[in-house]
C-alpha cells in the first residue's frame, strides 16, 4: 500500500488538513505549534485498529459513541494496483500522557473503476478474522464457508495494510536508565508485563534479541552500521540466554499446599564500548537513540514509518548517516518525518518538503513548496540549491515565508 492522499477532520489542530504524498519520503517543517506531531498522530491512530476490540451493539452504539472524541480521515492509496478510497472514523478518549486510544472505528472504501461509486462497509467481523489468522489457530482456507468470500480475502489485505504502520518519536528512546537489564521469557516470547503501557525499551531489547537470535533478520547489517566499520558508537552487542529454577505455590481443596516446580527462561543483553561491557541502561542518550533508530530503520518491515524529528540527541555527523539510511529505506517503503533541522533539509529536494502552518480558523495546513512559490520563485528555489546553497540555508534565511 502507498498512500497517495490524507485528509484530517477534527483531531486536534487537523480541523480539515489535505496533502499529497508525492514521494516515498516526505518531510514535514514548520514553527513550532503549527501541528506536525498531530499530523503523524492523527495517521497513528490507523495502529489501533486492529486493537479495536470493543464492539457495541446498535440499541448502545450512538449513546456510548456521542460521549467519545471522533475524528474522521479519509485516504486514497495505491493497493495491490488498484486506486481505493478509504474514509475511516475513530471514536477515542486520550489518557493524561496524551494518548489516544481507540475503542471504535468504522471503515469504508470504494474502489476506482468499480461500477458503483457506493462505498463498502466494513465489519467488526474483520478484526475477529485478522486475530484468528495472526494467532496461527487457523487459515483462511479453514474458516467457515460463509466468511470465506473474496471480498471478506480482500477486505483482511486492506485492514492488515492500513494498520501496517509504526511510529517513533524523539523522546521514545530517552532515558536509557530505564532499559532493562534482564528480560524474563516465556517460550521465547516476551512475558506479557514487561511491554504493557508504555514501555518502548524493553520492547526494543526483546526486538534486538528477535533479530540476534533470527537468520532472516538484518543483525548483521545493522550491527556493522553502527560498528566500528560504520558509525563507530560500539564494538559489539551479545545476549546471553539463562535458564533459572522458579516455584509457585497453589492451596488445594483442604487446605493442602502444592509446590510447583517450573524454569525460566531469561536474556541478558551485553554492549561492548571502548573495550567495557556494559548494559544497555548504561549508555549515553545519544547512543541509546540512535542505536534503537537505526536498528528499526533498518528492521521495520512496515509499509509506512513516521519518525518525529529525527535529530533530538543525535550529533550531526550521526545525523548526515541516519538520514542517508532513511533516504536508502525510502526506495522500499513511505517514510514520513517531522522536523525542525535545517541540516536535514540540507539533504533533501524542494519535492520531499511539505509546509505546515496554522489558521486562527482553519487550523493546521499543509503546502508543497511548488504550490507555495510561483513558477518563477520556484525556478528561482532551484536555480539557488544548484549554484549557491542549500534548503537549510534557504530555509533560515526566511526562504519560507508562507509558514
Amino acid at each position: 500500500m502507498k498512500i497517495l492522499n490524507v485528509e484530517i477532520n477534527n483531531y486536534r489542530s487537523c480541523i480539515q488538513t489535505k496533502f499529497s504524498l508525492p514521494l516515498n519520503l516526505m518531510t514535514l517543517i514548520g514553527a513550532n505549534g503549527v501541528g506536525k506531531s498531530n499530523i503523524l498522530y492523527g495517521l497513528r491512530l490507523f495502529t489501533e485498529m486492529d486493537n479495536n476490540r470493543t464492539f457495541f451493539t446498535d440499541e448502545i452504539k450512538d449513546g456510548i459513541l456521542d460521549e467519545l472524541i471522533n475524528t474522521q480521515i479519509n485516504l486514497v492509496v495505491d493497493f495491490e494496483d488498484k486506486i481505493v478510497f478509504i474514509r475511516c472514523k475513530f471514536y477515542y478518549e486520550t489518557d493524561e500522557r496524551n494518548i489516544d486510544k481507540v475503542l471504535h472505528s468504522e471503515v469504508k472504501y470504494r474502489i476506482e473503476g468499480e461500477n458503483s461509486r457506493k462505498y463498502h462497509e466494513i465489519s467488526g467481523t474483520i478484526y475477529q478474522i485478522i486475530d484468528v489468522l495472526d494467532g496461527g489457530r487457523l487459515t483462511f482456507d479453514q474458516l467457515p464457508k460463509s466468511i470465506r468470500t473474496n471480498r471478506i480475502k480482500y477486505q483482511t489485505r486492506l485492514i492488515k495494510s492500513l494498520t501496517n504502520l509504526s511510529y517513533y518519536s524523539a523522546t521514545q528512546f530517552s532515558d536509557p536508565s530505564k532499559c532493562p537489564i534482564s528480560i524474563e521469557l516465556d517460550d521465547y516470547r516476551i512475558s506479557s508485563r514487561n511491554v504493557k503501557g508504555n514501555k518502548i525499551h524493553q520492547q526494543f531489547v526483546y526486538d534486538l534479541y528477535k533479530a540476534y537470535k533470527s537468520s532472516n533478520s538484518n543483525f548483521e547489517l545493522f550491527l556493522n552500521t553502527v560498528g566500528l566499520n560504520g558509525l563507530g558508537l560500539v564494538e559489539d552487542i551479545n545476549f546471553s540466554d539463562h535458564t533459572i529454577p522458579s516455584s509457585s505455590y497453589k492451596v488445594k481443596t483442604g487446605g493442602k499446599i502444592q509446590q510447583i516446580e517450573n524454569k525460566k527462561s531469561i536474556i541478558i543483553p551485553s554492549v561492548k564500548v571502548d573495550g567495557l561491557t556494559l548494559s544497555p541502561n548504561q549508555l549515553s542518550e545519544g547512543t541509546f537513540k540512535t542505536l534503537a533508530l537505526v536498528f528499526y530503520i533498518l528492521n521495520d518491515k512496515n509499509e509506512l514509518l513516521l519518525i518525529e524529528e529525527p535529530e533530538v540527541c543525535i550529533h550531526h555527523g550521526l545525523l548526515s548517516s541516519i538520514l542517508q539510511l532513511i533516504i536508502q529505506q525510502s526506495r522500499y517503503k513511505q517514510i514520513i518525518i517531522s522536523t525542525h533541522s535545517d541540516y536535514v533539509l540540507d539533504m533533501l529536494s524542494p519535492e520531499n518538503i511539505l509546509l505546515v502552518h496554522k489558521e486562527f480558523d482553519f487550523g493546521t495546513k499543509v503546502t508543497s513548496i511548488s504550490k507555495t512559490l510561483s513558477a518563477n520563485e520556484y525556478r528561482v528555489l532551484k536555480d539557488y540549491l544548484e549554484s549557491e546553497g542549500n534548503l537549510g540555508e534557504y530555509w533560515k534565511e526566511g526562504g519560507f515565508d508562507y509558514e
